[in-house]
């Protein structure tokens, strides 16, 4: 069963952000902690975002729902590129950030639209 939640973990964020970046990030994270790594792999990605009740890109917007809630622009970042990864259009991000803007905040929509502006623009 482990083996089965770890597989299906990488399988899932290697869809939303790259072979490449999933293991560079689970690279990241065990150099803190391998327990707390294969913990966020398994259980996160594996049994939370692998489970058959919503698609990816549903799941996609969600995370990025409660990341722009909670203000947590650098993991909002990464997962507006997973995002854009799974097929979710810019538009779709866009209303996204503008409809949560009356349930939390303008603020934390200033903040998501920065984000969206370091993630859809062209580097200068």
């Amino acid at each position: 069963m482990a083996e089965d939640l770890s597989k299906k973990g990488m399988e899932v964020r290697t869809a939303l952000f790259g072979e490449k970046a999933a293991r560079a990030g689970h690279e990241y994270l065990s150099e803190f902690d391998p327990g707390f790594a294969d913990f966020l792999n398994d259980q996160v990605f594996g049994a939370v975002w692998g489970r058959p009740g919503l698609p990816l890109k549903t799941r996609s917007l969600i995370t990025m729902a409660a990341l722009l809630a909670l203000g947590r622009a650098p993991e909002l970042k990464i997962h507006m590129r997973g995002a854009l990864n799974l097929g979710i259009t810019r538009d779709e991000i866009r209303e996204l950030i503008i409809h949560l803007s009356q349930y939390s905040g303008v603020p934390t929509a200033v903040e998501a639209m920065r984000v969206y502006r370091e993630v859809t623009e062209p580097k200068k």
